[in-house]
């Protein structure tokens, strides 16, 4: 046999075991594919991948939700005038349906100390960080003790921290609905101190075992479920809650 041809099967054979050696994939080697781009498609920034697709609006590889959609875990007001300052008011009427227990206040705090205190300070001084700098101006109030926080209906309170009030801006994405709540209820425990009285444990037998001692609301209780499209507030318009 001709040395020429021994090396041409020599490589043929080489060749053979260098692909099938390839193909095999373990641990992080993923193997070599033939057209990867047949198997794998390529990614795109949702909402934000201009001229792209000339059927949807400005170019994005996502169309934007149905006007009104809310998302899982997510909460809105169903009234026209929400994010205004008649929904700010209007929501005063709006209660929590979330315990002030103890676990959940302590919850509060923990979401408090993440997103509220570079502002409001660790105890409700407004002396945080950020107010402290001098780049933002504190809140007219001077803290959590004074009586505005004190009497500020938690409805009001949710509301702010839904849509926002004055430099205040929404920390909806932030919070879900029930976060939204255990903070509040924190920040009514560094208001009120030692008078500060805590709901029951979930799971109580107890008749008040969700009841709200917050003084601002003096004994309104708390429904555990979710209020349903047909409750009404007190000014004749629909509140709901959508939550996990």
């Amino acid at each position: 046999m001709k040395a020429n041809t021994i090396l041409k099967y020599t490589l043929v054979a080489g060749l053979a075991s260098v692909c099938l050696v390839s193909c095999v994939s373990s641990g992080d080697n993923t193997g070599i594919e033939y057209a990867p781009n047949m198997y794998i498609s390529q990614a795109y920034e949702p909402f934000s991948q201009e001229k792209n697709f000339d059927y949807n609006p400005n170019g994005m590889t996502m169309r934007l939700p149905v006007n009104g959609t809310v998302a899982r875990g997510q909460s809105t007001f169903i009234y026209s005038n929400a994010n205004t300052a008649e929904g700010y008011e209007a929501s005063s009427s709006y209660l929590p349906w979330v315990a002030a227990t103890k676990e959940n206040v302590a919850e509060g705090q923990r979401l408090y100390d993440i997103y509220c205190w570079h502002c409001h300070g660790k105890s409700g001084k407004n002396d945080g960080p950020i107010v402290k700098s001098g780049k933002f101006p504190a809140p007219s109030w001077p803290n959590y003790q004074g009586d505005y926080i004190k009497n500020l209906p938690v409805g009001k309170a949710y509301h702010t921290i839904t849509y926002g009030k004055g430099l205040m801006g929404s920390h909806a994405f932030m919070l879900d609905p029930e976060e939204r709540w255990k903070v509040i209820h924190f920040v009514k425990s560094l208001a009120y101190g030692d008078d500060f009285e805590y709901s029951a444990a979930a799971g109580s037998s107890s008749a008040d075992s969700l009841t709200m001692t917050d003084k601002s609301l003096a004994d309104a209780s708390i429904e555990g479920d979710v209020p349903s499209s047909d409750d009404e507030n007190a000014s004749g318009q629909v509140e709901i809650e959508i939550h996990k």
